[in-house]
């Protein structure tokens, strides 16, 4: 099999609570994104949206010729690993590792090692596999 295409993988927390700029001290890395809840933003139809929760992400953006798990580990080795913050963190927030994968061909794999999944683990993230067919045309 051959590893998938194209990948994306991205850091997110979410929370009522979240503040953007504390989290960005805390993990040393400005966000690519961030909205407080109840803050006004643009919807990519121009409409004015209201945000149900805060969020706050961090990504590589797309690559291709990368494994999922270089990626993965690549953004994780970016912020610290400080189980005491993780625990901190992770008291008023929900965080996840979303991958966005692109199929270039119908049969194409992506493998994570146990120290890759132990990494996300340890820092209590979940795993979010968004995977689309190059087919079904550009993706943001």
């Amino acid at each position: 099999m051959i590893d998938v295409a194209e990948c994306k993988v991205s850091l997110w927390f979410t929370g009522d609570s979240l503040n953007p700029d504390e989290l960005a001290s805390w993990l040393g890395r400005a966000p690519a994104y961030q909205i407080r809840k109840d803050e006004t933003y643009h919807s990519k139809e121009g409409e004015e949206m209201v945000a149900r929760t805060g969020r706050f992400q961090l990504t590589t953006g797309w690559q291709k010729g990368k494994k999922l798990e270089h990626l993965i580990i690549e953004l994780l080795d970016q912020v610290p690993d400080d189980p005491i913050l993780w625990q901190r963190i992770m008291l008023g927030l929900s965080g996840e590792i979303v991958c966005g994968l692109i199929l270039a061909r119908f049969n194409e794999e992506a493998k994570l090692s146990a120290n890759a999944l132990m990494a996300l683990g340890s820092r209590g993230l979940s795993l979010h596999l968004d995977i689309y067919d190059s087919g079904d045309g550009p993706v943001t």
